[in-house]
């Protein structure tokens, strides 16, 4: 009987740790603080499981929203395990918000990074 227990216990505790392993944290190179309507942001974006090990294989995208205007960016693998590069622009001044899908969908774990509001300033005149 005490056999059958532990078995059952054994049991149940497999799938909760099988689902504990499912989230990741990103890094960013740089901000958009201080960039300009039309300026580049060139950024590479680093995914790692747990904080720690870097993620191959993903595809994280970083949106930009002002208002109801939303632009969703791709990233590119930079040939480093876990680091993704983009070329983000903002197309006007004004105040945006930025987030970070890392794309991490093992065990359901994939997660929205979100980013306080920056101020994109208008591009300089020619």
């Amino acid at each position: 009987m005490r056999r059958l227990l532990v078995l059952t216990a054994l049991a149940l505790a497999l799938p909760a740790t099988a689902a504990a392993g499912g989230w990741a944290t990103v890094q960013l190179s740089s901000t958009p603080a201080g960039m300009r309507a039309g300026a580049p942001w060139n950024v590479t974006v680093t995914v790692l499981q747990h904080g720690q090990t870097p993620l191959a294989d993903v595809e994280p995208t970083i949106t930009i929203r002002n208002g109801t205007r939303t632009l969703v960016f791709r990233t590119r693998p930079t040939g480093a395990i876990g680091a993704y590069r983009a070329r983000v622009v903002f197309p006007k001044a004004g105040m945006w918000r930025y987030s970070v899908y890392d794309a991490f969908t093992q065990y359901d774990g994939a997660r929205v990074h979100t980013y306080a509001p920056i101020r994109i300033r208008a591009p300089l005149a020619r």
